[in-house]
């Protein structure tokens, strides 16, 4: 198959994460694949990784980027676009009126709220199929636009590469000593985008409410965004000990939950989360907001991981707390998140899931 990998998506961790293993995988059965971005960070990140990559010019759904996206078709003779994005959809929909090749939209989080006017009926009338990563997702899609009940869709979670993301207990002191953590010091850590939606503030109340009641902790906090400056001023005014990393590359993501003794996601809406799969698959006991597909990677009887409700921080504190006084617990839990993403989300069955679906919707 010829496959075009669209996406306008601007941060790493969540699209740019999930099109990489899409690529790679596909790309090492026999398949030809473009990615296309929209934007020169992300073009940069999957260029490094040797992904073939091209970026097009502007962010907007006009006739430049069309003209873009269907130069690349052409060359690459697509059979099909995966696309990520509703900006994503609206293009390829134009593009697809001049090279056929059938739309494929792995439907994604739209944090606006979801546009019903007749355009974009049309765009989404051009969609051949729809991927979903979690069974909630597609409740969430089919409440937006119950007609697309009608259109085939495809149930595909994320997979982790449990080579890659394993437990590296000899990488935690390094870390720890890089970023001037003391060895006996118990970490806690979330690896999200500083964005409003992944809570990471709601941690930060929790671990000081622990750390009032005479349980310090060091918070850790893996990502890059514009809250930087606020989440820093945050962490200031709670006197909590918090270490901001930046953008970590994949080897130091590895590093830092080595590093960690208790992984806390505390994102407000997630469809299937990278970073809570990362942990697992480096058996991380997690901490998790309940919301979206969350549950469906953690599981909901508590032996891979606890669930809270959101935006609680009282509550993360007693489940955080619960974990730090049971070292044992925390082990067992570990433990058992990395043998769920062995036996239920490997990187193969995400890879085996996109290649069935492309090529059935090519087929037909």
């Amino acid at each position: 198959m010829r496959v075009a990998l669209l996406t306008s998506a601007n941060g790493w961790r969540g699209s740019g994460v999930s099109y990489a293993k899409i690529a790679r995988g596909l790309l090492d059965r026999g398949h030809d694949i473009q990615l296309v971005t929209a934007v020169p960070r992300l073009t940069a990140r999957l260029a490094g990784l040797g992904l073939p990559v091209t970026e097009m010019p502007g962010r907007d759904t006009g006739p430049r980027e069309v003209r873009a996206l269907l130069t690349v078709l052409r060359r690459l003779a697509a059979d099909a676009v995966l696309a990520d994005t509703p900006r994503d959809v609206r293009l390829a929909a134009y593009a697809t009126l001049l090279r056929r090749a059938r739309v494929i939209y792995r439907y994604n989080l739209n944090y606006r709220r979801p546009r019903t006017h007749l355009m974009d009926r049309v765009y989404l009338g051009r969609v051949a199929a729809l991927i979903y990563q979690s069974r909630w997702i597609r409740k969430e899609a089919l409440a937006h636009a119950p007609w697309l009940a009608r259109k085939p869709d495809y149930w595909v979670p994320n997979g982790y590469d449990v080579a890659r993301y394993a437990p590296r207990p000899e990488a935690g002191p390094r870390f720890r000593a890089a970023n001037g953590i003391a060895p006996d010091a118990f970490v806690v850590l979330t690896l999200a985008k500083l964005a409003r939606y992944k809570g990471q503030e709601v941690a930060m109340a929790a671990l000081d409410r622990l750390r009032r009641d005479g349980t310090p902790v060091v918070y850790v906090v893996c990502g890059d965004g514009a809250r930087e400056a606020e989440l820093r001023a945050v962490a200031g005014s709670l006197a909590l000990a918090t270490v901001f990393t930046g953008l970590l590359e994949p080897d130091d993501v590895v590093a830092a939950l080595a590093a960690s003794d208790l992984v806390v996601h505390p994102s407000l809406r997630e469809i299937f989360p990278n970073a809570v799969g990362e942990a697992m698959a480096c058996a991380r006991p997690v901490v998790a907001v309940d919301a979206g597909g969350t549950r469906e990677l953690l599981g909901w009887d508590g032996a891979t991981g606890l669930l809270v409700p959101p935006e609680d921080p009282d509550a993360m504190a007693q489940a955080i707390g619960g974990l730090i006084a049971d070292p044992d617990r925390r082990a067992t839990m570990g433990a058992a998140a990395r043998r769920r993403i062995e036996t239920q989300f490997p990187l193969a069955r995400m890879v085996d899931g996109y290649e069935l679906a492309l090529g059935e919707v090519v087929r037909r």
